[in-house]
């Protein structure tokens, strides 16, 4: 072999063996991409439903704090209160109340982690349990023409509430006043730090920040395969 066919034969090896190399360099970036791709799209998923469920909770935050408010007006009712402030205050804490319980059924509905619906869950319950509890305050709630769904809710009979204040109107202001400190003190403990309420929030808005710093780093991987 003279030296012509040498460095024809050389240089055509190494030209072989560099493409081979750029081909094989090539499937492993193409393979990371796959991989990088997938992950971002389970990791999005995870983001959206985690974000459905947090707005969910935010929600019944809201609506378990309209029954506190609601609660504690019944709980401050004066003996000075009039016959129909006692009638709006009831009806108002009905209202909301209910809307507290069909918000926690709701939200326990929504797919996600599985301790947050757990735990709106257990707040329907508890309010429930404010009121059904205690038997002597649910004996004399439905004395004066309260009475519970089979879905946990309240309605009131405006003409049997109306005949027991003509009958007896400080005993349904002093009923109204214990359902009103009984249901702010459960509505205070579900919306507390530790609360169903208050932790579950605080969870999922930590999980929320844990997979966006997930999301970043791989965008950084991304970017950086593309590079080399």
């Amino acid at each position: 072999m003279n030296i012509n066919d040498f460095v024809i034969t050389n240089a055509s090896s190494k030209y072989t063996s560099g493409q081979a190399s750029a081909q094989a360099v090539s499937k492993v970036s193409a393979a990371t991409a796959a991989g990088l791709e997938k992950a971002e799209k389970r990791i999005q998923a995870q983001a959206d439903v985690t974000s459905v469920q947090l707005s969910s909770f935010g929600k019944l935050k809201s609506s378990v704090s309209g029954a506190q408010l609601a609660a504690q007006a019944l709980g401050t009712l004066s003996p000075t209160a009039t016959s129909a402030a006692e009638k709006t205050a009831a009806t108002g804490f009905v209202t909301a109340f209910n809307a507290a319980v069909t918000t926690a059924k709701k939200t326990a509905e929504v797919p996600g982690e599985t301790l947050a619906t757990v735990s709106a869950s257990r707040v329907g319950k508890d309010l429930q349990q404010a009121i059904s509890a205690d038997r002597p305050t649910l004996d004399a709630l439905k004395k004066i023409g309260f009475s519970i769904g089979t879905d946990g809710t309240l309605a009131l009979d405006s003409k049997k509430f109306d005949a027991a204040q003509k009958s007896d109107a400080a005993g349904v202001r002093a009923t109204l006043v214990k359902l009103g400190k009984q249901v702010d003190k459960t509505a205070s403990k579900e919306l507390a730090n530790d609360g169903n309420v208050g932790l579950s929030i605080s969870a999922l808005n930590q999980r929320a920040n844990t997979l966006k710093s997930q999301q970043s780093a791989l965008a950084s991987l991304g970017g950086s395969a593309k590079t080399t």
